[in-house]
């Protein structure tokens, strides 16, 4: 077992940590708006929050972020410092240990991390995309404290001091380009089975109650799917956008309210609590562009940082649009906008690819403006630093050889990260260089 020390309470001091009223929910349903905005050298302070777990008893609960740090509130209240990882490797989930009160953290690669929790191991995933080494992608406790379950983004289930029940690795149109992803499991107390969300909305139940969830196959409707909670005899599901879908259980339906450009991050039961957290973006005004991309899957780094996935890419945050397209990018497209606020203000960021344009030239953007529309198809997405000068460059253009990752390209995923998307695949070879003063983020530097 490995217990991490805790870093005291400054940390804690600076989360924005605050209970609102919800829309159309139980009283039982509380939202913790989890802020990434605080003092710092980048204006955008902690890397954004992944999950949420609740302690048995509603005593305490904790939130980790995608760079694996880790926020106690309640009666345990402490901050465990981010433990060092590779690049291309972020927090997942975290479950609660009823038997010792810890946590389990869960990373991209398999790796489980103890805190004041039995060390039990974890699938060990190689490096070299999500496409051919599908993610571990969410955590879940075993129903009597025995061990956790870890699912992979293909929807297969590995077990850990218990046993599976089954699950979707065969079952999903899974591949470099991902259709459908699996992104969440909670176990039924009751049967000791779970249920496992897909990026489609489905909840398809492994010795556990139908309940009348959407099937595999059904239409998406609304926002992905982030997360699932065991709640009494059923399960709530959640929403990026805060809507909430509850299967044999009256805890949880409606939605919690998300300010624009926000976007929920986890759900879990503590005591008769039902809790939210959500993401409330940066003090610049910056938030995840791709927090509504179905089924995203990260790829290598290069000039940008490219993902597969559908549906809308928001901007990053309040900015002027330059330019919606290219002849020399796949499809024609580059959608380039100047940032005008933030640490980034000056700066103009683009979004290339198989996408289609919803902006146009002149336009100004928030990050509540969707710039264009994903199609999941072999090129999918590039987003990163576009030239200020030349449009339809990237600024990693010299700096790119063909097989490696530039500096600019590694620091937007950075900045990604920081706002919650997964981090791109890091390649070898030298970077080359930031340009002088160029700004820094705090899941990265």
């Amino acid at each position: 077992m490995r217990t991490w020390p805790a870093a005291g309470s400054v940390l804690l001091a600076v989360l924005l940590l605050v209970g609102f009223p919800v829309a159309a929910s139980p009283a039982s349903t509380v939202a913790l708006r989890l802020g990434i905005s605080s003092p710092g050298a980048s204006g955008l302070g902690f890397p954004a929050v992944v999950g949420v777990a609740g302690a048995p008893g509603g005593a305490s609960y904790a939130d980790v972020r995608i760079n694996g740090q880790v926020d106690v509130f309640g009666r345990d209240a402490r901050v465990v410092p981010a433990p060092p990882t590779q690049p291309g490797v972020s927090a997942t989930g975290i479950a609660a240990d009823a038997r010792t009160g810890g946590y389990w953290v869960l990373f991209s690669n398999g790796r489980v991390e103890a805190i004041d929790a039995p060390a039990l191991g974890g699938p060990r995933i190689p490096g070299g995309g999500w496409g051919q080494y599908p993610a571990a992608v969410a955590i879940a406790a075993a129903s009597r404290g025995t061990g956790y379950l870890v699912l992979r983004a293909n929807g297969a289930v590995d077990a850990f001091g218990t046993r599976a029940h089954g699950s979707l690795a065969h079952h999903l149109a899974y591949g470099a380009t991902a259709p459908v992803t699996a992104v969440a499991i909670a176990v039924d107390a009751a049967t000791g089975g779970y249920w496992i969300a897909t990026s489609s909305g489905a909840v398809v139940a492994f010795d556990a109650p139908t309940l009348g969830a959407p099937a595999l196959g059904s239409r998406p409707s609304g926002a992905p799917t982030v997360a699932l909670a065991p709640a009494g005899p059923g399960v709530v599901a959640l929403e990026s956008n805060g809507r909430l879908s509850a299967y044999g259980t009256s805890m949880g339906t409606g939605a919690v309210a998300v300010p624009a450009g926000a976007a929920a991050a986890g759900i879990t039961v503590a005591g008769s609590r039902l809790l939210v957290a959500i993401n409330d973006g940066g003090g610049a005004g910056y938030r995840n562009p791709l927090r509504a991309v179905r089924a995203l899957v990260p790829q290598e780094i290069d000039q940008g940082v490219d993902y597969c996935g559908s549906g809308p890419v928001y901007a990053l945050g309040p900015g002027l649009v330059l330019n919606v397209s290219d002849p020399g990018w796949p499809s024609g497209t580059f959608i380039a906008y100047r940032l005008s606020a933030g640490p980034a203000a000056g700066l103009v960021a683009y979004v290339a690819e198989n996408v289609t344009p919803r902006v146009r030239v002149g336009q100004r953007v928030t990050s509540a403006t969707v710039v264009g529309v994903v199609h999941d198809t072999k090129t999918c997405l590039e987003t990163g630093w576009a030239s200020p000068t030349r449009l339809g460059w990237a600024m990693g253009a010299s700096q790119y050889t063909g097989k490696n990752s530039t500096a600019f390209g590694r620091n937007f995923s950075a900045l990604l990260e920081t706002l919650g998307a997964r981090p791109g695949l890091t390649l070898a070879g030298a970077p080359g260089r930031l340009a002088g003063g160029w700004p820094r983020w705090p899941a990265r530097g």
